[in-house]
């Protein structure tokens, strides 16, 4: 059976994305969630400071998840925030949401493709 992608990552990012933007001399911090195969499989990064924009890491993880062979991912990042705890919370609830769903999860270390360039 084939699940939209959108329904899940909805929910996670309106949840991810409800507090207030976080000031610039702070550090900020995120995780990324990917799936591929219809849902079935969901990737998921452990939080880190977002040190370049949503989009390039967002690019980053397909690109990578490419490499190891996992064609056609949707990748999402949820916006930065200074609050390391609200994303962790964040990242648990997304990790919860698709494991209810029935998805596979994979970890991925967000050093394997969030490098500086």
């Amino acid at each position: 059976m084939r699940r939209s992608l959108a329904s899940p990552f909805a929910a996670i990012f309106l949840v991810a994305a409800s507090s207030a933007p976080a000031t610039a001399a702070s550090e900020l911090w995120t995780f990324c969630v990917a799936s591929a195969r219809g849902g079935d499989d969901v990737w998921i990064t452990d939080v880190f400071a977002a040190t370049r924009g949503r989009e390039r890491l967002e690019a980053d993880l397909k690109s990578y998840l490419r490499g190891q062979g996992v064609a056609g991912a949707d990748a999402q990042c949820p916006l930065p925030k200074n609050d390391k705890t609200q994303v962790v919370n964040a990242q648990f609830t997304a990790a919860e949401f698709n494991r209810k769903l029935g998805a596979t999860l994979h970890e991925v270390a967000a050093r394997a493709f969030a490098r500086e360039r």
